[in-house]
């Protein structure tokens, strides 16, 4: 039998390589890279958030304004730096504050023009305590993926949309942080609201690389059908130099614009392409997998039965997309991996655990007697 040592290093190796199951209502994956911790969620998790002035001398602030709890004003309190970006004092501009009453301390997250008082306050209060989706046990493709989530995004998603690339960087963060998290299906009741022309530029600007996956995303949502073209011709030229950099991003944009036939090209120009290296082929299976937890342009089927054609065409590679099914309970590829347990194709222990754990989350005897069968074989 295998011994647990065995099993316990194959779920860590699973949480590190694979991209991470997305169920409904919990964070898009591909946007996750841009993010550890967001500063939006530091700035829930605080008990106290304020607006001060510096006192002369260093970290010592004055209270002027309470954004979240009851920061008595004027009180005097000592505040370390939280960023390793610095958002330097102007006029006109206080710095943000928060106490977190664990720890008892008071950081400083920069500077925020006083107009975004209000703005700030609505934010922080459309995170009511109320969990709305449970954190992920396995795998953590992301720090921000281990939290519960207690946001109402779609009261959130309407306060981020205008304050994306705002004038006053500290804001523009806050609000980058939180689309980076906000569930996919949320970002796209954006439609209606954002500038095409805007998000076009934001794609387009190098100086915000860091955060293209997240734009490229809202341009699928804001975009036209001439969008599609250049995503065409980005995606190509990824082909062609083998670069997987916002690969996920653009094919998950280019499924939104041109709908369920996009599937079929994603399968023969990725998925079912000998040539493409790892890190395309599992961006490309995580752009599917952000439609597939929707199910809005492309049924959940159709992301289902490219998974199936992948999982028998690449055995030594069908681990990757076993979470993501039984995330979903969609119990049809259990023939499949049946046929992969009993072939051994699968020599990664990651890849046989995610495997297993798929067919005994199955209540058809046949996969429960092939998960039995194989976790009893000798090593």
């Amino acid at each position: 039998m295998r011994p647990a040592p065995k099993l316990a290093a194959a779920l860590l190796g699973a949480a590190l390589i694979l991209g991470g199951g997305l169920g409904r209502a919990q964070a898009c994956a591909i946007c996750l890279s841009a993010v550890s911790v967001s500063t939006g969620q530091k700035l829930d998790a605080a008990d106290q958030v304020a607006l001060a002035a510096p006192v002369a001398g260093g970290q010592q602030f004055r209270i002027v304004e309470a954004v979240k709890g009851d920061a008595a004003l004027d009180t005097i309190v000592e505040a370390s730096s939280d960023h390793a970006e610095n958002f330097p004092a102007e006029a006109g501009k206080l710095s943000l504050l928060a106490r977190n009453a664990m720890s008892g301390r008071w950081t400083n997250f920069g500077a925020l023009s006083a107009g975004n008082a209000d703005w700030l306050r609505d934010l922080l209060k459309t995170n009511d305590g109320e969990a709305k989706a449970p954190p992920r046990a396995w795998p953590i493709a992301n720090p921000v993926q281990a939290a519960t989530d207690s946001t109402n995004w779609p009261r959130r998603i309407v306060l981020i949309a205008p304050r994306l690339e705002d004038g006053d960087p500290l804001a523009a963060e806050i609000a980058f942080g939180e689309l980076s998290r906000a569930p996919y299906e949320v970002s796209r009741t954006l439609k209606p609201t954002l500038d095409p022309d805007k998000v076009r530029r934001w794609v387009q600007d190098p100086a915000l690389s860091k955060r293209h996956d997240a734009y490229i995303l809202l341009l699928g949502i804001a975009g036209r059908a001439d969008d599609a073209t250049v995503l065409e011709e980005r995606l190509a030229g990824a082909r062609t130099a083998h670069d997987a950099t916002n690969v996920a991003a653009l094919l998950a944009a280019y499924i939104e614009l041109g709908g369920p036939s996009q599937v079929g090209w994603i399968e023969e120009n990725y998925l079912l392409d000998h040539g493409r290296s790892l890190p395309e082929i599992d961006a490309a299976l995580l752009a599917l997998n952000v439609h597939g937890a929707v199910g809005g342009v492309v049924s959940r089927q159709r992301v289902v039965d490219a998974y199936r054609d992948f999982i028998r065409e690449r055995k030594p590679m069908a681990g990757f997309v076993a979470t993501y099914l039984s995330d979903w309970k969609a119990w049809d590829a259990v023939p499949d991996y049946v046929e992969v347990l009993r072939s051994n194709a699968v020599k990664d222990p990651a890849g046989q655990f995610a495997i297993v754990t798929y067919l005994r989350d199955s209540s058809d005897p046949q996969a429960q007697s092939a998960a039995a069968a194989f976790t009893a074989q000798p090593n």
